[in-house]
């Protein structure tokens, strides 16, 4: 269980960087309101997160796969990984800015953490990432496919999504004045291009493991 955790934190660190929805959602409410508000939308994209994750990784531990379903889902990891490192290298320009419209929410935390459902949840390309992103986890067999392993996997996984929110929002509160608008986006893509490489590496492996 200690490598699902670990593995999930790393996960979901990694995955939450690009400058997204929640991100801009999370360092604008911060701006707006206070650093309590902004922490109650993270924890509430990380909360389904979690529970997006181990739907799907529930599903899927329910069959037991060929050598050749495999081989076809880490096929189907190393390209979701290349489309998910090209995203980010891509990615737009969306700069964190006071929003008029926060002024109309409720300064509550229950309020804020809905919002941080809602908006994770209305992503309309979560249902694609997620059931890629399990469907590469399985495929890698690193331990095995059980609830518990599953729990842990898709709880560090929230964590580590929480964890980089907190990090932005502590260089945020420190730096504010000193940050120009494309450092994330620049940070964003340089995640990209390791993503790309890394997706390189495991075609490669693949390769090796199965064609030579």
């Amino acid at each position: 269980m200690a490598i699902a955790l670990i593995v999930g934190l790393i996960t979901g660190f990694v995955i939450s960087i690009p400058v997204g929805p929640i991100n801009v959602a999370v360092v604008n409410t911060f701006i707006k309101h206070d650093f309590k508000s902004a922490i109650a939308i993270a924890i509430g994209g990380s909360l389904m997160d979690f529970v997006y994750f181990i739907v799907f990784l529930s599903g899927l531990s329910l069959f037991d796969f060929s050598p050749r379903t495999t081989l076809t889902l880490k096929i189907m990891g190393v390209v979701f990984l290349l489309i998910f490192g090209v995203r980010d290298v891509l990615v737009k320009k969306e700069y964190f800015k006071q929003d008029p419209g926060l002024e109309k929410k409720a300064p509550s935390l229950l309020g804020f953490f809905l919002l941080g459902v809602v908006i994770y949840s209305s992503n309309p390309t979560l249902l694609a990432t997620m059931s890629g992103l399990a469907a590469l986890m399985r495929s890698w067999s690193l331990f095995a496919s059980d609830f518990n392993n599953n729990f842990m996997l898709s709880f560090g996984l929230g964590v580590g999504s929480a964890c980089w929110s907190y990090l932005i929002l502590v260089v945020v509160r420190k730096h504010r004045n000193r940050i120009p608008d494309s450092f994330f986006i620049n940070f964003s893509r340089s995640c990209g291009v390791l993503i790309i490489l890394l997706s390189l590496y495991m075609a490669f492996s693949v390769y090796m493991e199965n064609f030579v």
